[in-house]
């Protein structure tokens, strides 16, 4: 080795040395452990926390400027005195697991006078989300009973199907609550539990019913009525009103049986009566009640059977119609409302269950206003 070659290599390592000491003289953050795992923890515990301990291993004292998360769930809280040479300090993280199920990692930024940039820590774990609790509101009411709904939608219910719903109770008063529910049709179960609520206490009505047992097609509506007895014997009858549309099985048409179903065209979807005609008005009434009418036409390749057209809304008269349609035929339908029985204004639906796969329940929309 040449002598100025070793030269080269004195300089270069006093420059190394030069450089060690005078860092280690400054202020060094140092934390022996950089990452966290809080494992499996409940949403429902709520936030959690863990303390990392920082450690001055420098010689000047250790100020830490600010300390940033990665999210906003994370929050970070350090002690903003300077470190002493060879003295430690905390680092508190919060972590708040609501809204976040499952597996998560977030990054914590030290910023410093003993680092250039950021020092890192890490933290992560498991949420296990909370059980899902329904919240339920109870806007209607049996006398002193509250109820979340008074009505039973099903919807489409096929003849070889059994379907149940539920509606909840709530007794929001300070003395038990006896309910007692009435008869109604064979193809309904229904049942209370608790039959007697307790102050506070939430209860539920059952119904089921059963499509095969009402042996026919189309919209079928009923009334359950209900009764509620207080501890002084005070009874109040109200009830609830159930509707279903039982439908045709599909399921098992080919694609060449769908190719040859009917088709049910209807002529329009919406029936405006608009301002309906008041007493003394020049507009002449036939039998006191204003009448608008629909089509509807069968443009398929089979026989369209309509089941029912009906409207649970009884200010609504609906006549006419045929009930089975041969390919290319047309049923025209008769929709009536006796103004005197409007107050101000009428939004109702018309059901209309036929036979098209495509198309088994069909709605039209009524409106009228004085």
């Amino acid at each position: 080795m040449t002598c100025h070659l070793k030269r080269i290599m004195l300089i270069v390592l006093g420059i190394v040395c030069f450089t060690i000491a005078g860092a280690q003289s400054n202020a060094q953050l140092k934390v022996e452990e950089t990452t966290f795992n809080f494992g499996n923890i409940n949403e429902v515990d709520g936030p959690v926390n863990h303390v990392f301990t920082i450690r001055n291993t420098g010689k000047k004292p250790l100020v830490i400027t600010r300390v940033t998360a990665s999210c906003g769930c994370t929050r970070p809280e350090w002690s903003k005195e300077p470190i002493a040479a060879g003295k430690t300090g905390e680092l508190k993280i919060t972590f708040d697991p609501k809204g976040r199920p499952g597996p998560f990692l977030k990054t914590i930024s030290i910023y410093s006078n003993g680092n250039k940039g950021s020092y890192i820590l890490t933290i992560k774990g498991n949420v296990k989300p909370k059980s899902f609790q329904p919240v339920f509101t109870y806007p209607y009411s049996i006398g002193e009973l509250k109820l979340h709904t008074k009505t039973i939608l099903y919807s489409t219910i096929r003849p070889e199907e059994t379907i149940v719903e539920r509606i909840n109770l709530l007794n929001d008063t300070q003395q038990p609550l006896t309910v007692v529910l009435g008869k109604v049709a064979n193809c309904f179960a229904t049942s209370v539990s608790p039959e007697v609520l307790k102050p506070g206490e939430t209860g539920e009505i059952t119904v089921q019913l059963d499509a095969k047992a009402v042996k026919r097609m189309g919209r079928i509506t009923a009334e359950l009525p209900v009764a509620v007895v207080s501890i002084d014997q005070k009874e109040t009858v109200g009830s609830i009103q159930i509707a279903a549309n039982i439908i045709d099985n599909f399921n098992k048409l080919t694609a060449a049986e769908k190719a040859q179903a009917p088709v049910a065209h209807l002529s329009g979807t919406l029936l405006e009566f608009g301002q309906l005609p008041t007493k003394g008005s020049i507009i002449p009434l036939i039998g006191g009640r204003a009448t608008i009418s629909f089509d509807i036409t069968n443009t398929g390749k089979t026989p369209l059977q309509i089941y029912s057209v009906t409207s649970d809304d009884e200010r609504l008269d609906i006549s006419g119609g045929r009930r089975e349609l041969k390919p290319g035929a047309t049923a025209t339908f008769k929709v009536s409302v006796r103004p005197k029985e409007v107050k101000t204004k009428l939004e109702s639906l018309i059901n209309v269950v036929c036979n098209d796969p495509n198309g088994p329940v069909r709605l039209i929309k009524v409106t009228a206003y004085k």
